[in-house]
């Protein structure tokens, strides 16, 4: 297992208010900071104005009208915006680039290998993000625009942005379940129970949710680095390709820790196995050690006539006196055995 990362715990932002399908809309004033907007900002912006990024809802009908009839995208674009498929995949569009990937879902009561989709569209001049689940990694951004003033100085890097804290996030959720998995290895050394079994299958289960939804991904930012848009400059695709090898990287600690549990499953299923023989070995030696005394004790015990010592008043402790012989006689021959 390769040696954790150091985490550093921030503060949520606070979400803000969704209006009419929009979670927020900024300007980017190309200093770090931005600009809040509304509805009518978004609707009058043009391309001599500052870059605008614009968080939608994508199931809002308000949203959907927009989209289709003031927009400026493509039929195309706009069907790949709104579809309810999420599989990762980047590609050009008749106006702009297409961005659709995945990100931890975060939100109350949800799994977070269960991850929700992040769908982008750009021409370098806007940025529209969608989702019908919400994600905290838009908001992170946001607060470093709106409250820090540090955050990206222009769409393309506010776009690679989005993707890097994305990828960010799973490797915080990655780490997560790697050490839930190295904590379940340190109790296997002082208890072993079915409860240990019932939590390494469940660990594996979200290892594979999650590989499942992050493999894709992989794949959609090759297809990125391989046809960037013109409008990301060398900066902007070298921290892509760093959030690219970051996802591959992911997806071998995560087969290393499927690896690990299965392990984990196959210690826990020998100890229980172990245990259940120690068991049953205990009992044949118990039951060794008493058959000849039920054979003896059935043999004496028949109510028929010519039983030795009827007659005898201290026939009773010979008796007793035989079978504690009969006992020693039975140890010695099993430790010389070696099934003590």
């Amino acid at each position: 297992m390769k040696p954790k990362r150091g985490r550093v715990m921030r503060q949520q932002p606070t979400e803000p208010p969704d209006t009419d399908g929009m979670q927020f809309a900024c300007c980017i004033n190309g200093d770090g900071s931005a600009t809040a907007k509304s509805w009518p900002d978004v609707e009058a912006w043009s391309e001599s104005h500052h870059g605008l990024w614009v968080h939608l809802n994508k199931d809002a009908p308000r949203v959907r009208s927009w989209l289709m009839e003031r927009s400026g995208l493509s039929e195309v674009t706009i069907e790949a915006l709104l579809t309810h498929d999420s599989r990762p995949r980047a590609f050009h569009g008749q106006y702009g680039f297409v961005t659709i990937l995945r990100g931890v879902n975060t939100n109350p009561g949800a799994e977070e290998e269960d991850m929700v989709a992040l769908r982008m569209w750009s021409d370098g001049k806007r940025l529209i993000t969608l989702w019908d689940e919400k994600l905290k990694t838009p908001l992170d951004i946001q607060s470093r625009l709106m409250d820090t003033r540090n955050g990206p100085k222009t769409i393309a890097e506010l776009y690679e942005r989005l993707i890097a804290r994305l990828t960010e996030r799973i490797g915080l959720t990655v780490e997560t379940l790697e050490g839930d998995l190295d904590a379940i290895e340190v109790r296997l050394e002082t208890e072993s129970s079915p409860e240990l079994r019932r939590e390494v299958s469940d660990m594996r289960r979200k290892l594979a949710d999650l590989r499942r939804y992050i493999a894709p991904q992989r794949e959609a930012l090759g297809s990125f680095l391989a046809h960037p848009p013109e409008w990301f400059d060398d900066a902007n695709k070298q921290r892509l390709r760093e959030s690219a090898d970051r996802t591959v990287n992911y997806i071998e600690e995560i087969d290393s820790a499927r690896e690990q549990a299965i392990v984990l499953k196959d210690e826990i299923s020998n100890q229980l196995a172990e245990s259940a023989n120690r068991t049953l070995y205990i009992l044949a030696l118990i039951s060794g050690i008493f058959l000849p005394f039920g054979f003896v004790t059935g043999l004496f015990g028949i109510n028929v006539g010519g039983i030795p010592g009827t007659n005898n008043s201290s026939g009773f402790f010979v008796f007793c006196g035989v079978l504690l012989g009969l006992l020693v006689a039975q140890i010695v021959i099993f430790k010389r055995l070696k099934w003590f």
